[in-house]
Parts: structure tokens; sequence; C-alpha cells
């Protein structure tokens, strides 16, 4: 046989020093922070040490970027105000969008913002995974026609099933009336899709089958060196009537070819027959999520005709006019209500997890789902709920950040392709057990994937995906022998040093959730991420604060405003406070968020490179699967947090709160000093008795009911401020 540079020998086995990504995780904590302010936040009524005003924001570009606008044959454009004919701007959304993300993660707020997916899995590359456990043995995989019911009034969504056999392309050729019976039905050429094969299918044996495009044949058991199965034999004068399944792409392989040649390469589809309409299934009332999860992995959203996944460029429009679609299948037994249904149009079908997105988040902490409470980030920016009591109006608003000076795009921008491994690819996206490095599997450890198995019962997703920043813009190159223009873009950059202006405006802030909105927008002068091409580089951003003491007011016109640093030393004290203990500068969401923004040494703070893997690279091997087959396998290593240069630091400090109010609860055993200005502090337990217990008779009972005025030193170190005793 020929030697394909393009293919490996099978005799060898391709291995690699670690898995490149331009993105990484923050991981997800099973913390979420819920201020105890939430329940009372409003518009109309203010907090007594809110704050309201606006903030001037200075956004410059350190690496080129574009965040996109008007679109047209694969070239994109940056957006503009006034419909495309003002100047370069960056909507107030795409701002929102950036700064929410941050204080998602800076804040311990919740998770919600995602979709509820099960995403699909078909892994072929390493026998023995979790995947053929599940698909391979006798009476697996079982196959049927799905179709709508001919019920007019109850338009349900049925499988029934049926029996299946192998047919060899080969036979077929012998049967159809045909000029040259020698050469291929199918070639890799003509017929890389499924409607192509049927509508070759079609033209060649318009006269020989019904009109459903069955035949009659009858059905053998076959054994070879290779396999035993079920084949169709008597093609045209059987007495079985049965339906020609084609699926996915074939190689070019003819008579001539030996046996073994023969079996290495793809020649045979499948005849559905047999079908037993009594046990039919009602997909929907069998599994509630089946027939979503069905749509969902084949893709059912890609409206593209260009498409070659099977159900949206063929079967999703014989579905949708009332024909039956031939399916392979997963059943298994009914638990309660319901059982599981998992639907592929593969012999070796795409599986839907066991576990959807949700899921996933609930196996690190069911808090990020739970309704009840609003975390930082959805009190800062607000949410959509469910019901009306789960909605709240955010308190912040931006307004689009307007370039400054006169800048001109890339005019002649090269093609680039924006794609990447998606959430289905596990040893990226999903927490896996690793070495003591975080870069591959540990020793006797299989993959978590989304499918449940004895070792991982309850799979994690990796947390926050960011992609970290870098020094320059560098977009892929596409090979010279990629011509697929569908699949081309021209991202038109604004060079980088492009500045931008922008006017934020909040209202009824607390201090607390003010300094998270300060935090998050400056980061620590780190880069934050922007538009397009993140994944080349593009959309590296820092951004500077304007404060303007004099555009800034209290609700109380007693207090005054403090300087902008105040604020952010507010937050993270608060925050430390909410941590049981845990320094929240230290904690690995905080030293992870500020190592991937900090773009000096990124690319030495991850094993891999921070570029996209390749389908296929130099010698010709497809680096997702040579990931898993490299022994050990490979995960996305985890981005390397050790000391960064600006994480934020806390000296302690000691200070007097004069004429705070003093409380203590003998139930809770717990002293709390208030000051209008500084906030609270807490003592609790045997030190909070004692410090009681040092005031006179008078001045305990006055404090039991929270009515002692008093001078008290507190201390801390930034955050977790403490009572230390009354002057």
């Amino acid at each position: 046989m020929a030697h394909q540079p393009q293919r490996r020998n099978n005799n060898q086995t391709a291995t690699m020093s670690a898995i490149n990504a331009p993105y990484n995780f923050v991981p997800l904590s099973d913390t979420v922070v819920i201020p105890e302010w939430g329940e009372k936040v409003s518009h109309d009524l203010p907090f007594r040490d809110g704050v309201s005003g606006e903030l001037e924001l200075t956004i410059t570009a350190r690496t080129d970027i574009l965040v996109g606008g008007s679109q047209s044959n694969g070239h994109v454009h940056f957006f503009q105000i006034d419909g495309g004919n003002g100047k370069y701007a960056i909507p107030g959304s795409s701002l929102r969008g950036m700064f929410r993300n941050v204080m998602e993660i800076a804040t311990f707020s919740r998770m919600s913002a995602v979709d509820d997916k099960s995403y699909g899995l078909r892994d072929i590359s390493k026998s023995g995974n979790v995947y053929q456990s599940r698909v391979t043995g006798a009476g697996k995989v079982k196959t049927g026609f799905l179709k709508m019911s001919d019920k007019k009034t109850d338009k349900k969504i049925i499988l029934i099933p049926c029996d299946m056999a192998r047919l060899d392309h080969r036979d077929l050729e012998d049967w159809l009336p045909r000029r040259d019976s020698r050469s291929p039905i199918f070639t890799s050429s003509r017929h890389k899709r499924v409607s192509d094969k049927y509508q070759h299918w079609k033209t060649l044996a318009a006269n020989i089958t019904a009109t459903d495009g069955s035949f009659l044949c009858d059905i053998e058991k076959v054994t070879t060196e290779y396999v035993t199965e079920q084949r169709v034999f008597k093609i045209g004068s059987g007495e079985i009537t049965a339906y020609p399944v084609f699926t996915g792409q074939i190689s070019d392989c003819t008579q001539g070819n030996t046996e073994q040649a023969k079996a290495k390469k793809k020649h045979k589809d499948f005849v559905f027959y047999n079908p037993n309409p009594e046990k039919a299934i009602d997909v929907s009332a069998y599994d509630r999520n089946a027939w979503k999860d069905f749509l969902f992995i084949h893709h059912d959203t890609e409206e593209s005709t260009n498409t070659d996944m099977s159900w949206p460029n063929h079967w999703r429009a014989e579905f949708r006019d009332g024909r039956q679609v031939p399916v392979f299948y997963l059943q298994s037994e009914p638990e309660a209500a319901t059982g599981r249904l998992q639907i592929g149009l593969a012999y070796l079908p795409k599986l839907a997890g066991d576990f959807s997105t949700y899921d996933m988040i609930r196996h690190t902490s069911d808090k990020h789902l739970q309704e009840k409470g609003f975390d930082f980030s959805t009190l800062v920016f607000g949410r959509v709920g469910k019901e009306p009591e789960d909605a709240l109006k955010g308190r912040v608003v931006f307004e689009p950040a307007i370039v400054q000076g006169n800048v001109t795009p890339d005019a002649y921008p090269p093609a680039t392709i924006l794609n990447g491994a998606k959430p289905s690819y596990f040893p990226n996206y999903i927490k896996q057990a690793t070495n003591p490095e975080g870069d591959k599997l540990a020793v006797a450890k299989s993959y978590a994937t989304y499918l449940r198995t004895e070792d991982n019962q309850e799979p994690q997703i990796r947390g926050w995906k960011r992609y970290p920043a870098r020094p320059e813009y560098k977009p892929e190159l596409i090979p010279a022998d990629n011509n697929n223009a569908n699949v081309q873009t021209h991202l038109h950059v604004l060079p980088k040093d492009t500045q931008f202006k922008s006017r934020v405006v909040f209202h009824n802030l607390k201090p607390e959730e003010l300094g998270a909105l300060l935090w998050s927008i400056h980061l620590e002068g780190h880069h934050h991420g922007l538009g397009m091409g993140k994944s080349f580089g593009a959309g590296q951003v820092t951004v500077d604060i304007g404060w303007n003491a004099q555009k800034i007011v209290g609700n109380d016109p007693k207090s005054s405003v403090g300087e902008q640093k105040d604020y952010p030393d507010k937050f993270m004290a608060y925050m430390q406070k909410r941590l049981d203990g845990r320094k929240w500068n230290e904690t690995e969401q905080v030293r992870s968020l500020l190592a991937m923004t900090y773009a000096e040494d990124a690319a030495k703070r991850f094993k891999g490179k921070l570029e996209h893997m390749k389908l296929r690279d130099e010698t010709g091997n497809n680096q997702f699967v040579t990931a898993k087959q490299t022994q050990p396998p490979l995960v996305l290593a985890v981005y390397d947090t050790s000391p960064i240069k600006h994480i934020p630091k806390y000296e302690e400090k000691k200070e007097s709160w004069v004429n705070a109010k003093v409380h203590y609860d003998p139930g809770k055993q717990t002293l709390t000093v208030t000051d209008v200005q500084q906030g609270s502090a807490i003592l609790k337990g045997i030190e909070a008795k004692q410090l009681l217990e040092s005031l006179d008779p008078s001045e305990q009972k006055a404090a039991k009911k929270g009515q002692l005025f008093k001078s008290v030193e507190v201390e801390g170190k930034g955050n977790a401020i403490q009572i230390k005793g009354f002057i």
C-alpha cells in the first residue's frame, strides 16, 4: 500500500510533551459569597453609607484589538457608532461583560450564566476507555427508526426498534446495473457527506428499489478473521425488506484490493429491517432530555447548509417531512418515572453525557445554581430571574468607549481560522486527577468525562475559562492546502496603543460594592481580554480610572467620599471576613486570575504553547487524539500561580473608632462594634465575653441593649478587622 504521509504508522504511538491551548481556567470555588445586605438593595431607598457618581475610564489597547461590528464575506470590521458611519467604539455591553466576568471570579459569585447542555462523547482513541465500554459488546448499541407519530393531534417523537445487518459496498456494486461494476459505488472525493451518498444511491437504484429506497435481501451470520456479524446477501432476490443506511465518509476501495487491505478501509454500511412498531418508544416520555440532547450534539442549531454534519445536512429535512430517520441508540432500564435514552446517527454513536453542565457545576457546589440570595456581581450588574422576585435591576451603566484620535484599521489582514477545542474535549474542560505537576493523569487513573464511571462518580468542570494575556497579537495563518473559504476569517484590527474613553455611572452602591467594581475595572493594572481574536493575543487592554471626588457623592450628606484606594480596601476586607479564615489575596481563584492577566511572563507560566492544537500537525497526527494516547495521558496543565508582580498585599493597621455603637449578644456570645464610616468589627466567644466584662455594670447593660457608644481600638490586615479593646 502506498505510503501516505498524513497517516502515522499503526505500529508506532505518537506522543506529545504537553497539551497546547490559548486558554486556561480559573478553578471554580466551592464557596459562594452572598452579601447580607442583598435583600435591601433598592434604587429608591438609599443606603446610609451608599455612594453614587460617575467615573472616567481610559482604555488602552496593549495589543491589536477588534470589537466586531459589520461582517461580510469573511471580513470582520471594528464596531462603529451611528450605524457604522461614525467613530470606532467599544459598546457599553462589551465593557459590562468584560468587567462582570472579572468581578464574578474576584467576589466568589455564582457560575450560573451558562447554558445547561449535555455534551456529546465519541472517543475511539484508545480501547477500553469509558466510551468504548458503553458501546462495545453484543446488544449494547441498538437500532431503530426515529420519526414523528402519525397522530395529527399528538406530535410525539417515537423510536421504532428494528434489526440491523452489515451491507458491503462490493455486494451493492455487483447488484447495481452499472457499466463498470469494479469501480467503487462511493468515492471519498465525490461522496463525503451523507446527503451526497443518498443522492447518488437514488440515481443508481431509481428503477430497482421501492419508492422508499428499500430492497429485498436475505441476512446471514458471517464469521471472518476480523469479526462475526449479520451480513446482507441475495440482494434483490431475498425475502427480507431492508432499508439501506449510509453513514459518514468512506475510503476508496475496490474489489481488486486484498481482504486485509479492505478490512482496514471503510467499505461497509448497514441495512435496517424488521421494524417493530408495537414496541415503539415515546422518546420524551422515556427520557425528557433525550430529544434536546440529540438535537444539541448533532448541531441542530447550525442552520448552514454547508455543514458536513449529517443531521442538518440531510436527516433534519427528512424528519421534518415526516419520513423516518435510521438511528443507533443506547437504552437503559427505566428508573422510577424515566430511563436514559442516548440517540446517535452512527454505529459508534456520539453519546449525550450522563451529566449536563449544571450537574457538573453542582458537583463542585450546588450553591452556584441556587436562586435565593444575590451575589456581588448580581447586586452590581443585575439579573433577569425566572420569577419577578428573583430579578434585580443593575446599578451600574457603561457608556460606549469612543476611540481617541485618528486610527486606521488593518486594511489587508491575513486569513485565519477562529476555532479550537470545544467543551466536549474532556482532557481540557473537565477536572482530572493529575500528577503533582498537573499536566498528566495520575497513575492508574482514567479520564473523567461527562459519563459516570466507578472512578468518576461526580466529575467537575475546570472553572472560569479565560485567555491568558500575552505581549503581542500573532494570528495563526491558514495552511496552504486549506482552501475552504467558509471557515476563513479576516480580522480588521486597530493597532496597539489605540485609546478609548468611556464613562461609568453608578447609583447607591455600598462601599464594598464600589470597591469590587473599582478593583474589577483596574485589575491591579493587569490586562483584560476584549473582543475577537483573544486566542491569538488580540484585545489585551488596560484600564485607568479617572477619580474626580466632585462627581462622587455619598447618600449621607455628613459623610465624606474618601479616596479611590479606600474602596477596594473595604471590598477586600469584606471578602477576607467572609472566607472563613482564608486570605482572599492568596486563594487559588484570585492568584489564577491575576496570573492569567499578567502579560510579561504569560508563556513561562504554562507548560504547553499558548496556541490551538491541530487536527493534523506536520507529522500527520491529530494532536487531540495524540494527547489522549500519550502515556501517561495528557491533561491541560494548570496555570502557574507562583509569585506575581501585582498580587494585593495588606499591612496591619491599628486605628480608633470614636463614638462607635457597641452591642453584645449573650446568646451568640458576639460583641459587635459599628462605625458609620468604617463599618463593623466583630469579636466572638470567650474573648468577647471577657472584653464586655471589662466595662462597668451599667455599660455592660447598655451594650446588651445595643445602646452604648464608646471609643474602640481595632486592628486587622486590611480585611478581618477585630476589636482589640476599649479606650
